[in-house]
């Protein structure tokens, strides 16, 4: 069963000297448990498709539908902060926090108690492997890979069914690559988040469940068998 489905999705918006084109016609059934990869060359319109599920752009044509309401129809900052989880490549941490804060800021927002979301904070940090002194740092005392795992912590303690990241490991090392790719497989695997990512690199795409990739706008490639 489709978590998230798009619906002859269509985007378009007016360039300096033309109407551009970014996503045409594309048609595609999000599940749980399954792990997403987006490729693509630049401007094949990877990141405008990311925004149309994520209900950052409404289509110009076409819907975007979870669990049947679509993104022009819903609260988009509400499914966003409650369903739909969004994890940019320059992580978007607030400096003046701390890791933890950081993970806390979103609980908060949504009414949950200091102290439980102090503890889940915590769970989440712990499990994408940053140590209780970690916790405590501002993102400047924090590496590039610790910092997209606080990203991640984010989404994992809000809870939320669906994942999307737009090049999550585009400033980070081998190492740190595959060890966040290990993360969002387990997401997607063991906790049956639907994850949904953007990439160029082809070793991440190559672990994905399935693989979608765009040539202006257009879907061309659909499906990958999955291989570790």
């Amino acid at each position: 069963m489709a978590m998230l489905r798009a619906e002859q999705v269509s985007f378009s918006y007016q360039g300096k000297h033309e109407t551009v084109h970014a996503v045409k016609d594309f048609n595609y059934d999000f599940k749980p448990g399954s792990f997403y990869a987006i490729v693509g060359k630049s401007g094949s319109g990877k990141t405008t498709l990311l925004s149309l599920l994520a209900g950052l752009e409404l289509p110009t044509q076409g819907q975007v539908a979870f669990q049947g309401d679509t993104t022009t129809q819903m609260d988009c900052d509400l499914f966003r902060r409650d369903h739909a989880a969004v994890i940019y490549q320059n992580f978007n941490l607030f400096p003046q926090l701390t890791a933890q804060e950081n993970v806390m800021y979103p609980l908060r927002l949504q009414k949950v108690d200091r102290q439980e979301a102090a503890q889940r904070a915590q769970e989440a940090l712990a499990q994408v492997g940053l140590s209780p002194t970690q916790w405590c740092r501002y993102p400047s005392h924090l590496s590039g890979g610790e910092q997209q795992r606080v990203a991640i912590a984010r989404t994992l303690a809000i809870r939320c069914e669906i994942i999307l990241a737009d090049e999550p490991t585009g400033n980070l090392d081998e190492e740190n690559t595959k060890s966040i790719t290990d993360l969002l497989l387990r997401l997607a695997h063991e906790q049956d988040r639907c994850v949904i990512v953007v990439t160029h690199d082809r070793s991440i795409a190559a672990r994905a469940d399935a693989v979608l990739e765009l040539r202006d706008g257009r879907l061309l490639q659909q499906e990958q068998a999955h291989e570790e």
